[in-house]
């Protein structure tokens, strides 16, 4: 099989924006249709922004009862539609109509299905925010929505999986979690869209800093934290993070910093040392793109050498020959985009200051409510060994208040596969009900 693949971990479905992309999109005509809409009291819909790896700014409609995530694809500047699967416009399965008033403040959209029935769903008022924090050598940038209801409101900060990914790359979660009343923070990543500093994280080569994966993160993250304490229409008591990926296992370690934060959600995020899921992730990625078994011992051997010499500081020669055979190679190659690395010195900083970091001491600190949902079929994070690795460190440290699940045929976004046209079934309702018992008590 000819299989070629360039590999960065952790890498959230449609991520690996530039920031350049993203600073082309900020002329945004659909500014004034994202929020939430209601078709009934228990029937809400979200429009998000979301930016897709080439830089285009689309719009993702989200069904939080049925579970749907899919593009809307226009065809005039109020009309929209909905095909079959996400990222699909024919046959359309949903027309959607933003109405707008005499004054021209979208009110609400209608819905004409394929079968002909139509449904008007009304605008839920919302506040929108954009906002900066700093922290250490990074301004970061972001926005804040919140309700329109009496606060103090609980709110929720999101937290990003790896690569330079900015705010508008969290998919349909900003307005489902705005649909439960909680304010939600979401910025972009230090270095990443409108915000400075230099970012160091699972997906990047070595920077060579003096700090060690993934502390300048998580100061972002709790800098976050802190400005929302500031604002008097915060509930200081009842701020939580929730993150996807890489983002999911850095809510527990902040957590595990601050006991100010009330609540942490892992979405898919990795809980053992960085080394060993970047080494499961080699078997599990080739074999779902359909690899020889020859291929992935091929691919894993080459894996073990690099960490071998990551580890020991020895047969940096042999690793720079192979390295260049599988890349010259008409075969297979996976290439870890930790590097590509030009010393052994750069190899052996990248083992002791990013892939040795393991979460697990942190988590067994954390003594707010913990969530962990997880995906099945995920390629990119072990589901069940970092179920259980969470189960046993929570249980070992005396933890009470913990809820690990996952979902049946779900990747690592947890949509549902293989179409990716949905959330799998029970993604939102187990984050509602979880958080509508622990995020807002």
């Amino acid at each position: 099989m000819n299989l070629r693949i360039v590999f960065a971990a952790f890498l959230l479905s449609a991520s690996g924006l530039c920031p350049a992309a993203d600073n082309r999109a900020q002329e945004n005509p659909h500014l004034a249709l994202y929020g939430n809409y209601r078709v009934a009291d228990d029937h809400l819909l979200g429009i998000d922004r979301f930016i897709t790896d080439d830089g285009q700014d689309t719009l993702l409609i989200s069904d939080y009862s049925s579970g749907v995530v899919r593009r809307l694809f226009p065809t005039s500047g109020t009309e929209f539609v909905m095909g079959p699967g996400f990222n699909t416009a024919t046959p359309a399965e949903l027309t959607v109509r933003f109405v707008k008033d005499e004054r021209g403040t979208v009110t609400g959209m209608t819905l004409r299905r394929a079968n002909g029935t139509h449904s008007l769903a009304g605008r839920v008022p919302l506040e929108t925010e954009d906002i900066f924090f700093e922290q250490a050598d990074a301004k970061l940038a972001g926005t804040l929505l919140t309700p329109t209801t009496k606060g103090p409101h609980p709110a929720i900060i999101l937290l990003h999986g790896s690569g330079p990914l900015t705010r508008h790359k969290f998919g349909p979660y900003p307005h489902f979690f705005t649909s439960l009343g909680f304010a939600v923070l979401i910025y972009d990543k230090r270095g990443s869209g409108a915000s400075t500093g230099v970012r160091m994280d699972a997906s990047t080569g070595t920077v060579m800093k003096s700090s060690f994966y993934p502390d300048d993160l998580a100061k972002d993250a709790l800098a976050a934290m802190r400005f929302l304490q500031q604002r008097e229409d915060i509930d200081s008591q009842r701020i939580g993070f929730w993150g996807s990926s890489e983002g999911g296992m850095l809510a527990t370690y902040v957590a595990s910093r601050s006991k100010d934060v009330a609540f942490a959600i892992n979405s898919s995020g990795f809980m053992e040392p960085l080394w060993e899921t970047l080494h499961w992730q080699v078997g599990a990625i080739l074999r779902a793109a359909g690899a020889s078994d020859v291929d992935i011992e091929k691919e894993q051997a080459f894996v073990d050498l690099w960490m071998r010499v990551a580890r020991t500081g020895e047969g940096w020669e042999e690793f720079r020959r192979r390295e260049q055979e599988m890349i010259e190679s008409d075969g297979s190659w996976i290439f870890q985009t930790r590097g590509p690395f030009t010393s052994l010195d750069q190899l052996r900083w990248d083992w002791d200051h990013v892939l040795t970091f393991d979460p697990l001491p942190a988590l067994a600190k954390v003594t707010c409510p913990v969530l962990g949902v997880f995906g099945e079929l995920d390629t990119a994070t072990p589901a069940q060994r970092t179920a259980e690795n969470m189960r046993r460190v929570l249980t070992r440290a005396g933890h009470k208040d913990f809820t690990i699940k996952i979902f049946p045929k779900a990747g690592h976004s947890l949509s549902e596969l293989p179409s990716k046209s949905r959330m799998a079934p029970g993604v939102f309702a187990t984050l509602r009900s979880w958080l509508l018992e622990h995020g807002k008590r």
